[in-house]
């Protein structure tokens, strides 16, 4: 729907300021006609990409040509003005100038939007850095559990805090993150036991800490670009995904719109236990209210296995 409103709001102000753009150059006034023939050519293009279009994927793609297309075009028309303008006033070839500055800002930015949606390098640019957390606190009842909590957590969270804390277990589940909208409102680890001293030789607790939570706020990402490209299967999002990575896994799980848990294992023969608990906790944080946006409603359960 946003991309929907994104294309009707361009083609209504695409044309009007073109026209504006001309008008101004050549010291015209403004063309209600050459308004609507610019309108004509966009209402045709956006119907060509409406026909070929295949998955939102594709599109995204489509648009991120037209706007190259269209970088092009005004860098072509403010070259032929600075051409025309040789002789004339420094206004004028000021003008052009700009002209030709302004198509290869839009080809720049069609070129950069198309690379960053592919690769995601613009959310690795955004999440290379860890926030620093506004309260760490330490349970130390029958094993060692550190919470930090960040900008964005809520009272509403605290009961699913508690949720999660009930889950952690050193010897299979020791990192549980909390996110809603990208965003993290708080991770519960185990790190700090002693007997997972051997998993920390190469890398801080700290570290360790900052890649999880991390590689929540990338998962964002992408989970959001594995949808797309499972739209064409008779189902609906992901809402549970198990990275196994041969040491461990991370484990992904939805809970509502905008709002979910991923899991760290780091012991390979537990990944299966891991899995089931991470399962039966989503399973648990569906029905609660939570601190997201307003209107949230419990899910439908994450299957996958017996509930223990």
């Amino acid at each position: 729907m946003r991309l929907i409103m994104v294309g009707l709001a361009t083609g209504v102000i695409a044309p009007i300021s073109v026209e504006a753009l001309i008008a101004y150059i050549k010291g015209e006034n403004y063309s209600f006609a050459r308004a609507l023939i610019v309108l004509g050519v966009i209402s045709l293009a956006a119907l060509v990409l409406l026909v070929i279009r295949t998955s939102a994927r594709n599109l995204r793609t489509s648009l991120d040509v037209s706007l190259f297309l269209a970088g092009l075009a005004t860098f072509g028309v403010g070259t032929a003005y600075v051409a025309d303008s040789a002789g004339a006033g420094s206004t004028a070839l000021a003008k052009a100038w700009g002209i030709v500055f302004l198509g290869v800002l839009v080809v720049t930015l069609a070129v950069y939007s198309h690379v960053a949606s592919r690769n995601g390098s613009a959310l690795l640019l955004a999440t290379r850095q860890s926030p620093d957390p506004k309260e760490v606190e330490q349970f130390n009842v029958d094993r060692v559990l550190t919470v930090h909590r960040f900008d964005e957590y809520q009272d509403a969270d605290r009961e699913v805090e508690e949720h999660c804390r009930q889950a952690l277990d050193p010897q299979d589940l020791q990192f549980i993150g909390y996110y809603v909208d990208g965003r993290c409102r708080f991770h519960v680890d185990a790190l700090d036991t002693p007997a997972l001293n051997p998993y920390f030789r190469r890398s801080s607790r700290t570290d360790r800490r900052h890649a999880y939570e991390r590689s929540g706020r990338q998962l964002d990402w992408l989970i959001e670009n594995l949808d797309v490209y499972m739209q064409h299967l008779s189902g609906g999002i992901l809402i549970r995904v198990v990275f196994d990575v041969e040491q461990g896994a991370l484990y992904y799980c939805n809970i509502d719109e905008g709002t979910y848990i991923m899991g760290v294992t780091m012991i390979q023969d537990e990944v299966l236990v891991a899995d089931e608990k991470i399962r039966h906790l989503a399973n648990e944080l569906g029905h609660l209210p939570r601190g997201g946006r307003a209107g949230l409603r419990p899910i439908r359960q994450v299957t996958g296995g017996p509930t223990t």
